[in-house]
């Protein structure tokens, strides 16, 4: 889109620093033709005003066209940014009157806003309308043909009639007429019927006008694009779509901007040739010859009256039919026998109307029973289309249910239900849709059945995605199951091939999940998993399901490459290494052996397992990583980190477990060191010398008395029985236990003896200095203990040095 720079000043001017976009100009506008049939004698002066009077050759001119209140001035407003009033969408009334005339925000463009056709406010009135449109066809290099997408097959609602009637008389005027350019408009398209479908049905309407057009001699053979180049486009919803609509207006726009776009508009074959100055004298000429010709006069007074007739008895028919129908166009749900009811009142409108106005000229008679009849086949559509929607509905629910009945069975066949359901349900519709149509008309489900098809489809994929999804479940919970049980295993024996075993343990839980699908054709092995779907559908839900396996494993890694699990995993190996011989034994620790050198072998041979387990790495040297068809998708899985995929322990991670490791082989290689030592402090050998020498007579006597020999005997089998099962740590730990539980009995059983017989002699003494303090029986009966070196009783002795001691 261009803008003029401001008029004397250079482009250099501009501050470049701040962007400065001028708007686009807004024009006023004037009426080149008022109601009144006048024309203007201020086009000239309008021209000069808005600069466009000395452009000579160097502008265009546009004309809309279509009926009364469908958007013509909106449509010019947003395209070429005129200011023409628009219809108020409260009050719907005639906006525009006459043929007005404004310059376009574009460069050298001018635009006419022709009064409607088929107005109200003029009635049957269609003179003007006519003559309006015969001028702006004749002037107009480029005529926008504005027109609702309903309108489209119709032949007074697209205003064909008023076509034909302009395109006869403008061949009879201008014997050599100006080619121009149909733009037809076509607005408020939903998108049901392709834009194309529409223009091949409005191109064929128009040649079909143009060859029963009466034409002059010498333009017999012509054809209608000898005279008239036709484009075709469309205009979503303004109120419903405003983006939308906004964003069609601007790709339209360009055809009127961008030369080289390829539906650019003006060509040098639609220009008049008449310069800017005089278009107000040619403008003028043509439209007084338009307003003196004949042919465009209202009808004769006879067909009047059969107009009038005829119109008023389609009237009465149609207030009929409505009132049959009525009962049934509002109502929201399903209608029982709906063909019997809008079947009748189609049949009884028609019969009123042709026992009354055949009586009027047949043409009129004809003409308008094809209105009457298309105005209620519009309305039966109408309704015929509300019930076929409200049918889809339906049809879809129970597909649904239908289908959720079935797989909601222990045992189902997931094709086979949906076959069922989706046979049945179309079944349905196609049968209660038949059954209120009319015949006669054109009411057809066809397109309501290829949206029900189309939702089956979409309701199937979903259903074939959940039921993938519950198998794909089903076949990663079998992956884990064998996972769970086989890893433990593998981990407990590392070695170089540990990861190898692993995948290799992985790759055949898969397999083996995926055997029971597999299915052979000419010697290739495809998935088949029940679901329907293309090849290359099944091909993306078995990657899914490979891609969760995979998902599965490496949680599983994960799990078992925990710092913890790591580190207990190393003592074990440590301890394996370190307290067991090569053939398994237990090592029993002699002063003679090197445990320095069989500890530092066990622990490096243990610290080289951490980096097999904190890197998933194949014995060729290669990492472990997913296989290529599932590694885009697990991309992008926010839980994997494809990049890290087989790094399980960082170097951060590694210290720790390396520390704590050195730290628990010392604390194992100080107790075998400390039970060498003990060995090393047991009983010398010279005490069992001297043991013998000793007890050598008792050993004899042992020897030759047989009740003490088989004694002996006893004990040394039962001796040799307790070593040979290592029993003899046990036997004598228990023993020790048993011994010193017995000493600690004995000392309290003795300490309580102790105490009782203390507490009872001095109850004794007390009892007996009390009664007898200073008369003893005999010296006999005092303890030496109770007498002191001199031999006083001490117990008198202190009473009279305390008397009251015992008080």
């Amino acid at each position: 889109m261009t803008s003029s720079a401001t008029s004397g000043e250079p482009a250099e001017a501009v501050n470049k620093e701040v962007a400065v976009i001028t708007p686009p100009p807004v024009y006023s506008q004037i009426q080149v033709i008022n109601e009144d049939k006048e024309f203007s004698n201020n086009v000239n002066a309008y021209l000069q005003k808005v600069d466009l009077l000395s452009a000579g050759l160097n502008y265009h001119l546009i004309s809309v066209f279509g009926s009364q209140s469908t958007g013509k001035s909106t449509l010019l407003n947003a395209l070429f940014g005129t200011t023409f009033d628009v219809m108020d969408e409260t009050k719907r009334r005639q906006t525009t009157k006459g043929i007005w005339m404004s310059r376009a925000k574009q460069d050298r463009i001018l635009v006419m806003d022709v009064e409607g056709t088929d107005g109200r406010e003029r009635g049957e009135d269609q003179d003007f309308e006519r003559k309006a449109a015969l001028f702006a066809l004749a002037t107009s290099e480029v005529l926008i043909v504005n027109i609702w997408e309903h309108q489209v097959g119709l032949y007074q609602g697209a205003n064909m009639g008023l076509l034909k009637t302009v395109f006869e008389v403008n061949l009879s005027l201008f014997s050599s007429p100006n080619k121009s350019l149909l733009l037809f408009v076509i607005r408020d398209h939903i998108g049901v019927t392709p834009l194309d479908n529409l223009a091949a049905t409005l191109t064929a309407d128009l040649e079909r006008i143009w060859d029963s057009l009466i034409k002059p001699n010498h333009l017999h053979d012509s054809k209608i694009t000898d005279f008239f180049s036709l484009q075709f486009t469309a205009l979503p919803h303004k109120i419903l779509q405003p983006q939308s609509f906004t964003k069609a207006v601007d790709c339209i726009g360009h055809r009127f901007e961008l030369k080289h776009d390829k539906n650019y508009v003006f060509d040098k074959s639609y220009h008049r040739n008449v310069p800017a100055d005089g278009w107000s004298i040619y403008a003028q000429n043509v439209w007084e010859q338009i307003e003196l010709n004949k042919d465009l006069d209202l009808p004769t007074q006879q067909v009047l009256v059969a107009r009038f007739r005829c119109e008023e008895i389609a009237a009465q028919a149609w207030e009929r039919f409505e009132n049959d129908v009525n009962p049934v166009e509002g109502m929201s749900g399903l209608v029982a026998g709906l063909g019997d009811i809008i079947g009748p009142a189609r049949t009884t409108a028609l019969e009123i109307y042709n026992s009354q106005a055949s009586r009027y000229t047949p043409k009129v008679y004809e003409v308008k029973k094809k209105e009457l009849v298309a105005k209620i086949d519009t309305k039966l559509a109408q309704i015929y289309s509300h019930h076929v929607s409200i049918l889809h509905k339906i049809a879809l629910q129970k597909f649904n249910s239908s289908v959720a009945s079935e797989l909601g069975r222990p045992h189902y066949l997931f094709l086979d239900a949906i076959q069922t359901a989706k046979s049945e349900t179309l079944d349905t519709f196609v049968a209660a849709a038949t059954e209120a149509q009319i015949a006669g008309t054109l009411l057809s489900f066809e397109s309501e059945l290829q949206s029900l098809t189309f939702d089956i489809v979409e309701a199937v994929s979903r259903l074939r995605a959940l039921e993938a999804k519950k198998l794909g479940t089903r076949i990663t919970r079998r992956v884990t199951s064998d996972l769970d049980d086989k890893f433990p295993k593998i981990y407990k024996t590392p070695s170089e091939d540990l990861w190898d075993r692993i995948v290799l343990t992985f790759r055949e839980a898969l397999e083996k999940s995926l055997a029971n699908y597999e299915v052979e054709k000419d010697g290739v092995v495809t998935y088949d998993l029940g679901l329907g779907g293309t090849a290359a559908e099944v091909v993306i839900e078995i990657d899914q399901i490979k891609m969760e396996a995979w998902k599965v494993l490496y949680r599983k890694m994960r799990e078992f490459s925990k710092p913890d699990s790591i580190l207990i995993r190393l003592r074990e190996h440590f301890e394996d290494s370190f307290k067991y011989d090569d053939k398994g034994i237990p090592r029993v620790w002699k002063p003679s052996d090197d445990i320095s050198e069989i500890y530092s072998a066990s622990l490096k041979s243990t610290m080289l397992l951490l980096p097999l387990f904190a890197t998933a790495r194949l014995a060729n040297g290669e990492t472990v990583f997913p296989d290529s068809e599932v590694v885009p998708a697990l991309e992008r899985d926010e839980e994997i980190d494809i990049e890290n995929f087989p790094i399980l322990l960082s170097e951060s991670q590694k210290l720790p477990i390396q520390s704590d490791l050195k730290r628990i082989a010392d604390s194992i290689y100080v107790d075998a060191k400390r039970s060498t030592i003990e060995s090393i402090r047991q009983v010398p050998l010279y005490f069992y010398i001297l043991l013998l020498a000793l007890g050598w007579n008792e050993i004899l006597a042992t020897l030759r008395n047989p009740l003490y020999f088989a004694a002996l005997a006893m004990v040394a089998g039962f001796v040799y029985i307790a070593y040979s099962l290592n029993l003899i740590g046990p036997i004598m730990a228990m023993g020790n236990a048993a011994f010193e539980k017995a000493v600690v009995i004995g000392k309290e059983k003795l300490r309580e003896a102790l105490d009782i017989k203390d507490v009872a002699s001095s109850y004794g003494n007390a009892t007996a200095t009390a009664v007898k303090p200073s008369s003893p029986e005999t010296d006999a009966d005092i303890p030496l203990d109770d007498m002191d070196e001199n031999g006083d009783i001490l117990a008198v002795k202190e009473s009279k040095v305390s008397p009251g001691k015992f008080n």
